[in-house]
């Protein structure tokens, strides 16, 4: 797919933390469940809404039809850093330069309408997809306006601005391709000319639902259910180190495992861990280390990470996500068959949703991913194991732990609701029988 901001091999982005002692191990705790009433939010403390965004652009005429998506980048970030709404990224959609539409004349004009020769300038996007977190101290309705303070020509902010309008982050170097990621508009000696951006809900989507469910009956229904956990480098050396934090971490998951009776067995990658649940199922977790897998740029070892991905129902990610500027998700094949996704790279909503969505054929009839709205500064351990334990404890005690009692114990685990689950509302499995 084609960057409209960065270049693909930029490998900045987040991860995990310092590993910490192995003092929690949610493979070994009581995870019953609290028997309250659950709504089956999407995340326990938000709402995913659309928004329209609707402002004005400057530029080249052959740079300004990618000028509403480069925007709508600045957009996003500027209301991540009030970690008040999480806005889809479009960086990577292909079709973000035709999603436009154009007000000329007095009439809207989808792009790829537009007559020759016309003068581009003002414009909306209409239907993007956003978390917006009640902590932000309202509930959204219908019609709800916000203003984001982004440039008016985002194609040469650092040419215009200088470090003006960004932070101070000195992990990823400042330049033009990832300014919008650094972008604080709102610093009183910003010299980029800005605009209001705004943006205005114009969906919600009911929290008033009955509760949600993994697809439990599809996932054993051969009696085994199936994992990989995917550990990145997160580390910046050439070399993968024993002491970077993704081989440390693969290590701690491992013995967290054999603590609760797990059995080492041969792997064809990776190590594997079984065990046979109450019930008769089969508990398989493969843990595939940074040099199986070094994460989303790592093409020497895509073969393991397509491997992964079609040989396991539950797939967790702990890594960079390049600033969102990776193809990876879009190269696999995806198998037809139910999946869950625990996404641990950071703003996996605003990122990869998409393309994953893409690769299991734009239906999420067969798949639910569970992400962070921000950058992530917990490891698998934390939101991985937790959630995986969650499942395998319902699967042993009647099926009936639902996504937002899962979602409950990794936001106790990671400290907040940044987590939340995509591809769920619809799902038929219910305890007492097919909600379908």
């Amino acid at each position: 797919m084609k960057s409209l901001v960065l270049p693909l091999a930029l490998l900045v982005g987040c991860g995990g933390n310092t590993p910490a002692d192995d003092d929690r191990n949610p493979f070994l705790e009581d995870l019953s469940d609290s028997g309250k009433e659950d709504s089956g939010y999407l995340n326990p403390d938000g709402v995913e809404v659309e928004v329209d965004l609707e402002g004005d652009v400057t530029g080249t005429s052959f740079q300004v039809k990618e000028g509403p998506a480069m925007i709508g980048q600045f957009a996003m970030t500027y209301f991540r850093k009030q970690e008040k709404l999480f806005i889809e990224s479009l960086a990577e959609d292909a079709s973000s330069a035709t999603r436009a539409e154009w007000l000329i004349n007095g009439t809207w004009i989808t792009a790829d309408k537009v007559p020759a020769g016309a003068t581009l300038t003002h414009w909306r996007l209409r239907g993007l997809n956003a978390v917006h977190l009640f902590s932000a101290g309202t509930r959204p309705k219908v019609g709800l306006e916000m203003i984001a303070k982004v440039p008016v020509n985002p194609f040469t902010v650092f040419r215009d601005a200088g470090e003006t309008c960004a932070d101070n982050d000195d992990h990823i170097g400042l330049d033009q391709a990832v300014y919008w990621y650094r972008w604080e508009g709102d610093r009183p000696d910003c010299k980029a000319p800005l605009q209001d951006l705004k943006v205005t809900v114009s969906k919600t989507f009911s929290t008033a639902t009955a509760a949600v469910y993994p697809e439990y009956d599809q996932l054993v229904a051969d009696k085994k259910v199936t994992a990989v956990i995917l550990f990145g480098q997160i580390g910046d050396e050439p070399e993968i180190s024993p002491s970077d934090i993704g081989v440390r971490n693969h290590a701690r998951y491992g013995r967290m495992l054999k603590a609760a009776g797990y059995k080492e067995v041969t792997a064809t990658v990776g190590k594997r861990y079984e065990k046979t649940l109450r019930g008769g199922v089969l508990a398989q977790i493969d843990l595939y280390a940074p040099k199986e897998f070094s994460g989303l740029g790592d093409f020497a070892n895509f073969g393991n990470f397509q491997k992964a991905l079609l040989e396991h129902e539950i797939v967790a990610y702990d890594g960079h996500s390049m600033l969102g500027a990776s193809d990876f998700w879009t190269r696999p094949t995806y198998p037809s068959t139910y999946q869950i996704y625990l996404y641990g790279g950071c703003l996996g909503y605003e990122y990869y949703i998409k393309p994953i969505l893409h690769g299991k054929g734009d239906s999420w009839k067969q798949l639910d991913i569970m992400s962070s709205v921000i950058e992530v500064t917990a490891d698998a351990t934390d939101f991985a194991a937790p959630a995986l334990a969650k499942i395998l404890f319902a699967i042993e005690n009647g099926k009936r732990s639902s996504w937002k009692q899962i979602l409950n114990i990794v936001r106790e685990a990671v400290g907040d609701s940044t987590f939340g689950v995509s591809g769920v509302r619809e799902n038929c499995y219910a305890p007492g029988g097919n909600r379908c």
